[in-house]
C-alpha cells in the first residue's frame, strides 16, 4: 500500500526555530568543533559552508501492513533492472517498479528479514526466517528454486561472477550456483550472543573475504572456499548482555590492498588483504558498510560521526559530528553521499562533510540505504520503503 502519492519536499531552514525540530539548534544538527580523536589528537572538522538545500521523497510504500507490536523488519531491498524486489514480514517477496507500484508478489514460507541481492535482471536471491534461500524471476514473479540452509542468512548474497556467496548466522559460507546448487562451503566455530544483522562476504576477483560473529576475519580462494588466511580480532567477546557485544554488522571492504573490517561497539581495523597483517586500528563502532569513492574512505559511526579517514594509516582527515542516534551509511548518493540513524533522521553530506540536506522519517533505520539511479532506497523497522531524491 503506498502512502505517499504526491512528493514532499523537506527543507532544513537555517533558522533556531527551523531546527529545533531536529536538535534545537544549528550547531546541535551538525554537532560541535571540539573533537578529538581517541588519542587526543585533534581533528579537521568539516566546516559547514554549503548551503543546506531541499530533500525530497519521490514515494513512499507501507510494504507489508505492519501491526502495532509486530517485529521491526530488517528486509534490504535489491534493484533488478527497472524493479525493485523486497521480502515482507508478511511471507511475501514484493516486486515494485521504480514508480513506486507494485506489480506483483512472490509468496515465500516465512518472513523475511534477509537483504536480496540481483545476480540478473530475471534472478533476485533472498532468504527467509526459516532458513530457506530462494531464486526469484522478478520479470515472470515466480520462484525458479530453493535451498535449505542450516540457518538463517542475514546479511545479503554477494556475487561470485555467475555464482554467489551466502553467509549464515553460524559462521558458515557457501558457493551457491544461479541455479541454486552448492558448490562448496567453509566453517568456522559459532559465536555466543550475537544480533539480528550480521556481514555479507567481499569477493574479489580469485579470493573472497567473510567476516565471522567468532572475531575471525578468513580469506578464501572464491573457487574452492580453500583457507589463505585467517586473522582472529576479538579474543574475548563473553558478552551476556547487548550494551558489552562486540560483533561484526558492517560489511568489509577493500581500498586498493587494504582490507576494512569493523565490529560493532568495537574497532576499525585495517589489515592487508594479501596476508591478513594487520596495518591499523581505530576504536570507532559501525553498524554498516564504510563508503569508498575514487579511493576514498569514509565512515558514518554508532556515536553520530560521519568521518573521511585515510586507508593507510587510519587518520581522521575530517570529522562531521551530528546531533543524532546510531548512524547507518553512508551510501553513494548523486555527487555526495547519505547517512540516516535510529530516529529516522536522514543528512545529506558532500563528500568534504558538509550537510546539504535532511529529513525526518518514522521509525528508525538499521540498514544502509540502497543506492540507485537518481537517489537511494531507504527501508526503516517499521516497514516503509523511501525512494528518496
Amino acid at each position: 500500500m503506498r502512502f505517499l502519492r504526491i512528493p514532499l519536499v523537506f527543507t532544513l531552514l537555517l533558522s533556531l526555530g527551523a531546527c529545533s525540530t531536529i536538535s534545537g539548534t544549528v550547531s546541535g544538527v551538525f554537532g560541535g568543533n571540539d573533537a578529538a580523536d581517541e588519542g587526543g589528537e585533534p581533528v579537521k572538522q568539516a566546516q559547514q559552508t554549503a548551503p543546506v538545500s531541499e530533500l525530497e521523497i519521490a514515494w513512499g510504500l507501507d510494504v507489508d501492513q505492519r501491526r502495532p507490536l509486530s517485529p521491526y523488519s530488517f528486509a534490504r531491498p535489491a534493484v533488478a533492472g527497472d524493479l525493485i524486489v523486497l521480502a515482507g514480514q508478511d511471507r511475501f517477496a514484493h516486486i515494485y517498479d521504480m514508480q513506486g507500484s507494485e506489480v506483483r508478489r512472490v509468496g515465500l514460507q516465512a518472513a523475511s528479514d534477509s537483504g536480496a541481492t540481483a545476480m540478473r535482471d530475471d534472478l533476485v536471491v533472498l532468504s527467509d526466517a526459516q532458513g530457506i534461500l530462494y531464486g526469484i524471476d522478478p520479470q515472470a514473479g515466480v520462484i525458479l528454486w530453493q535451498w535449505q540452509m542450516p540457518t538463517v542468512m542475514l546479511g545479503q548474497p554477494t556475487r561470485a561472477g555467475d555464482d554467489m556467496l551466502v553467509q549464515t548466522g553460524d559462521n558458515s559460507v557457501y558457493r551457491i550456483s544461479a541455479r541454486g546448487e552448492k558448490l562448496w562451503s567453509f566453517s568456522s566455530a559459532q559465536a555466543g550472543l550475537s544480533m539480528n544483522l550480521s556481514p555479507s562476504p567481499l569477493v574479489n576477483g580469485d579470493t573472497s573475504y567473510a567476516v565471522l560473529s567468532n572475531g575471525d576475519v578468513v580469506a578464501l580462494k572464491s573457487d574452492s572456499g580453500d583457507l589463505i588466511w585467517r586473522r582472529q580480532l576479538l579474543l574475548d567477546n563473553d558478552a551476556v548482555v547487548l550494551s558489552e557485544l562486540r560483533t561484526p554488522l558492517a560489511d568489509p571492504v577493500l581500498v586498493g590492498d587494504v582490507l576494512i573490517v569493523s565490529f560493532y561497539q568495537g574497532d576499525v581495523v585495517a589489515l592487508s588483504a594479501s596476508d591478513g597483517q594487520q596495518l591499523w586500528q581505530r576504536h570507532l563502532s559501525l553498524k554498516s558498510a564504510p563508503l569508498v569513492v575514487g579511493g576514498r574512505l569514509f565512515v558514518a559511526t554508532a556515536d553520530s560521526a560521519v568521518l573521511e579517514l585515510d586507508a593507510k594509516n587510519g587518520a581522521s582527515l575530517w570529522k562531521r559530528q551530528m546531533e543524532a542516534g546510531e548512524l547507518v551509511g553512508p551510501a553513494l548518493f548523486g555527487k555526495g553521499m547519505l547517512a540516516a540513524d535510529d530516529h529516522g533522521r536522514v543528512f545529506a553530506l558532500n563528500l568534504d562533510g558538509q550537510v546539504t540536506g535532511t529529513l525526518n522519517l518514522p521509525g528508525r533505520v538499521d540498514r544502509k540505504p540502497v543506492a540507485v539511479p537518481g537517489g537511494v532506497l531507504l527501508r526503516n523497522n517499521l516497514g516503509g520503503l523511501y525512494l528518496i531524491h
